[in-house]
């Protein structure tokens, strides 16, 4: 007997666990990021998610994505996110 697999109803259980639990935790990353800013703008650290694309070969995930100037700089001389990824642990 052979196993059927229901993708669409898959995505949906995996879009929710990272919409409730992956976003929040790259939140934190994000927001630890922010604060060594030096900004009156939008934040330069940012969560980005990402879904089911024909062309992804990785599925659902969220990211911290440096969206500004001087948060690309920042990371590039200081490796911000490395640093602050602890942060996105379990509680």
């Amino acid at each position: 007997m052979a196993l059927k697999f229901n993708k669409k109803n898959w995505n949906g259980i995996i879009r929710q666990i990272v919409d409730t639990e992956g976003v929040e935790r790259m939140q934190r990353v994000a927001d630890a990021c922010n604060q060594g800013l030096d900004t009156d703008e939008a934040p330069g650290y940012r969560v980005s998610t990402e879904g089911d694309e024909p062309l992804s070969k990785n599925g659902y995930r969220a990211t911290v994505i440096t969206a500004e100037a001087e948060s690309i700089v920042d990371n590039a001389e200081n490796n911000t996110l490395v640093k602050n990824f602890h942060l996105a642990g379990g509680e």
